[in-house]
């Protein structure tokens, strides 16, 4: 009798959200193990706070511009930082920064790129605690149409 053998399944495009912490990269872990260098492309985003009005009343409009430049420089360079991992690894990514709420971009550039497959971290909170914060993963597990994959971040 033959065993079969499955292939694992291979992503050609990857999109991971990171939000900068250490907890968010874990998932990074999972995507270097999934992603096929000679096949996987992966976009890194994270998304930054949008700009409210009247957040930055106190602020000239010169002082707010710089505010925003150096929240994205900040986030790029994070990015980078992270791509610079992948491709030691010989994984070609890309970074994206954008501003908004995070589940909607998320799933707004899963569905402008046509990845294959969205990785990101959760915090694993319950009960009160993810009624009380809300979850980004959880509403990307409900709006999202392609899979999603889901890992808890280490220190829990």
């Amino acid at each position: 009798m033959a065993t079969r053998v499955r292939k694992p399944a291979i992503f050609r495009k990857i999109l991971v959200p990171l939000d900068g912490s250490p907890l968010a990269e874990s998932v990074i872990d999972y995507v270097e193990r999934m992603a096929d260098p000679a096949r996987t492309t992966v976009t890194l985003l994270q998304v930054v706070a949008p700009v409210k009005p009247g957040s930055l009343l106190r602020l000239d409009e010169s002082a707010a511009l710089r505010t925003i430049a150096d929240q994205r420089a900040k986030a790029e360079e994070y990015l980078e930082r992270i791509r610079a991992r992948l491709a030691r690894r010989r994984i070609a990514a890309r970074t994206v920064v954008r501003a908004g709420d995070p589940a909607a971009i998320i799933v707004d550039r899963a569905r402008a790129e046509g990845v294959d497959l969205i990785a990101l971290s959760t915090h694993g909170r319950t009960g009160l605690r993810r009624l009380l914060m809300g979850s980004v993963a959880e509403a990307v597990l409900r709006k999202s149409s392609v899979p999603v994959v889901l890992a808890r971040g280490r220190g829990r």
